[in-house]
């Protein structure tokens, strides 16, 4: 992976002076990275910037967490700090959430859950807790651009198993063979997938766990998009089988669900051998995650969940559109629809640059910002990760421009 930087790819030199080697292996993912350029693009005046970048829902946080907050402004302690591991209501609620949207049983919630600042703390406090200079972190790619970088931070390598595209990104577990090591430390997946919104199945899940447990590693599933799939197809957690149970961090996420973004809340739930050190990675990064937030996830997960269904039922809509859209572009794109989260891995035809040059050239003269295929892996070349999380209004406009920049192709 010799290119991962859309702000390098764009002319940016990057200081080294002064700067450690360890930094200087990892880049900002390049999903904020695009943004980020977007914000320099926008500077220059003309069309607003549509986004089918980062996965921001375009819907607001429901009403219920919002009172929640609001009355949670009123306690005196939600101006302080919470326990390190969190308010316990909330891993309370979190344990019974669990038990029952993912059949996990007995769950202990003093001892196996961690409320953290987002899922990708979650997931940066698992592999600091396993990972030793050298250890090999087994990816199944195209993988979530911020895993590969957290990876690296702790001092890992990244190893990718290529998922099979033509079968709509599907698990060949023989691969998993191949690449394994005595280095391997552990998988980590997302599931629903980010980028390529393929959702696991039940079989592919019980043979990884078959496969962790061969060779004494460790899962780490972070499970952001859980409640996102389509066409009644059900998640399936490796946490759920007795027998993985105690090699397995679920890692979760409030973000998406509810539409707290912002709020930067997650968990993860472990084995309690695993939690106890995981929470000393978090109390050196953050101490705990902000009680307003915490307060809010706890309002989320006692309010109605209607809301939710909502959300997906919005979302089912978007996937339709943007499918719709890129099939009467099929002599540019082609794809694989996505049975979960709310991302499509589009592979462009016609242009023979890397995607990185892509994405910059579709950002600067479409207006449009897409996330470079490469930042998810080997597998992601000649791919652009198109995000359908915006509204209906941004993808016909977004669509409109690209239609319209096809043409001076």
């Amino acid at each position: 992976m010799k290119k991962r930087s859309a702000i390098e790819a764009s002319g940016h030199k990057f200081r080294t002076k002064n700067i450690s080697k360890r930094v200087q292996k990892i880049v900002i993912s390049p999903i904020k990275e695009m943004s980020i350029l977007a914000d320099i693009e926008a500077e220059k005046g003309g069309a607003n910037i549509i986004s089918f970048g980062q996965g921001i829902p375009y819907f607001d946080t429901p009403e219920y967490i919002k009172s929640a907050v609001r009355k949670s402004l009123d306690d005196l302690d939600t101006a302080k700090y919470t326990l390190e591991p969190g308010i316990t209501e909330l891993r309370t609620l979190l344990a019974g959430h669990l038990e029952k949207s993912k059949g996990i049983k007995k769950i202990k919630p003093k001892k196996e859950i961690m409320v953290s600042a987002g899922c990708q703390e979650a997931v940066d406090c698992a592999l600091a807790t396993i990972i030793d200079p050298g250890d090999h972190i087994l990816l199944l790619e195209p993988a979530f651009a911020s895993h590969i970088e957290q990876i690296l931070q702790w001092g890992g390598k990244p190893i990718f198993v290529p998922l099979e595209e033509k079968l709509g990104w599907k698990l060949d577990i023989e691969k998993c063979e191949e690449k394994i090591t005595k280095k391997t430390k552990a998988i980590l997946f997302s599931n629903p997938s980010n980028p390529t919104g393929t959702v696991f199945s039940k079989k592919e899940v019980i043979a990884l766990t078959k496969f962790a447990e061969k060779h004494n590693i460790i899962i780490i599933s972070d499970e952001t998009y859980d409640f996102l799939t389509y066409e009644n197809i059900c998640h399936f957690s490796p946490a759920s089988v007795p027998g993985a149970r105690s090699r397995t961090i679920l890692c979760g996420s409030f973000s998406k669900k509810y539409a707290m973004t912002g709020y930067r809340i997650g968990f993860a739930f472990a084995d309690e051998g695993i939690i106890d050190h995981m929470l000393k990675v978090h109390d050196a990064l953050v101490i705990c995650a902000p009680a307003i937030s915490q307060k809010a996830a706890i309002g989320a997960l006692k309010g109605n969940q209607e809301s939710v269904s909502d959300f997906v039922s919005k979302l089912s809509e978007n996937r339709d559109l943007m499918c719709s859209h890129l099939d009467e572009l099929s002599d540019y794109f082609e794809y694989q629809k996505p049975k979960g989260a709310y991302y499509i891995m589009v592979k462009y035809k016609k242009l023979k640059m890397d995607s990185f040059k892509v994405s910059l050239k579709i950002l600067k003269e479409a207006k449009v910002i897409t996330i470079p295929g490469d930042a998810f892996g080997p597998s992601g070349k000649g791919y652009l990760r198109f995000s359908f999380a915006c509204s209906p209004k941004e993808i016909e406009e977004g669509f409109r421009r690209l239609k319209n920049w096809t043409k001076n192709l």
